[in-house]
């Protein structure tokens, strides 16, 4: 999935349920990955929630930056667990083990959203979706895959 688009916020809701489509379209192995990169307010944890709207999650959905993981049921054809982690206060990615990441990562029925992917790099299956967020403007954001 290659893409390139310059989004509002009132937009996110469209380019959320195109991306579930895509990923939602390809036969995996495993688990789901979408690693959402950008700055701090670039809008990762909004992309976030568009997403668990999509899947009809009624819990607020904010950033799991103290407690690292949190998990939502998901009632979809093809997910059965939306696993939100927020590795920003992670050191390496071996700190992802005490998560059970291997188990998380090895169940085709989750799709994990992961915030700063960047700093458990190395830990990423190379198959992870790495969309990368950036501010256009106050009200707009670059959404970018290669």
């Amino acid at each position: 999935m290659v893409m390139k688009k310059i989004v509002k916020k009132e937009d996110l809701k469209n380019l959320s349920k195109e991306i579930i489509e895509i990923v939602k379209s390809q036969e995996r192995e495993g688990a789901v990955i979408l690693a959402l990169s950008g700055d701090l307010g670039s809008g990762k944890t909004t992309f976030t929630q568009e997403i668990a709207k999509h899947f009809k999650i009624k819990k607020e959905i904010i950033s799991p930056t103290f407690v690292i993981m949190k998990s939502y049921e998901v009632d979809d054809d093809k997910f059965k667990n939306l696993i939100h982690i927020d590795a920003y206060r992670l050191e390496k990615g071996e700190d992802l083990k005490v998560l059970g990441w291997q188990e998380l990562i090895h169940n085709k029925e989750n799709i994990i959203i992961l915030e700063w992917p960047e700093m458990v790099e190395s830990h990423l299956p190379k198959d992870s979706f790495v969309i990368k967020i950036s501010h256009r403007d106050e009200e707009t954001r670059i959404f970018e895959t290669e």
